[in-house]
């Protein structure tokens, strides 16, 4: 019988009440483990760089290198660590260039600890959550860039489906069925969306 797989996370905030909270939180869930704690981006790539966690949980407003800096290293430099924004801002530009940078998962402080948890443990599956009440600020930037230039594209009604499902925490799978589609038509609507965010070097890494 195979053992249970522990999720690694990795914590970055420039606060360290709110990083001994989260580790308090992450511990007391079964099968994860925080591997270590940083205050800035830098300190959070040296960390990353020796432990390799499953799992950096990041937040965005940090001295000497942002959150939104440190994830697009992350996503450059180590392309297998899920990151995942945690943050107070729902601001849609926020929002957006999260995912530009390669974040799997956007979540306001304001959410409670099973949230956490339960985002944790998608990311890490593979999957990307982003906070549903966030999900019109994505589409509001792609409607606003169509504004700004006719050539920037909008999102199909399939494609704000399929990113609807995915804000409330739905897998490629659990999308496939309910949709009626296949996990890869899902796969490939995540691909554009990216794309039409501006994001296109995020699908190379997007589950099947």
């Amino acid at each position: 019988m195979e053992e249970p797989v522990t999720i690694r996370v990795a914590i970055a905030d420039d606060h360290s009440l709110v990083r001994q909270g989260l580790r308090r939180y992450l511990d007391m869930a079964d099968g994860i483990d925080v591997v270590g704690e940083a205050s800035n981006g830098k300190e959070l790539l040296e960390l990353i760089g020796n432990e390799n966690p499953d799992i950096a949980l990041i937040d965005i407003r940090m001295p000497e290198m942002d959150g939104l800096e440190a994830a697009r290293v992350i996503r450059d430099q180590h392309p297998k660590v899920g990151v995942i924004m945690l943050t107070a801002y729902d601001d849609r530009q926020f929002v957006v260039e999260a995912v530009r940078s390669g974040a799997r998962g956007y979540v306001l402080k304001a959410r409670d600890a099973e949230h956490l948890i339960q985002t944790v443990r998608l990311v890490a599956g593979g999957n990307m959550v982003i906070d549903p009440q966030l999900v019109v600020a994505l589409a509001e930037e792609l409607s606003t860039a169509k504004e700004r230039d006719r050539k920037a594209e909008t999102l199909t009604a399939r494609e704000i489906e399929v990113l609807q499902l995915l804000a409330f925490g739905h897998t490629n799978r659990d999308i496939a069925e309910r949709l009626y589609i296949s996990p890869d038509t899902v796969k490939t609507h995540l691909e554009h969306i990216f794309e039409k965010l501006g994001a296109p070097a995020e699908h190379e890494r997007l589950p099947g």
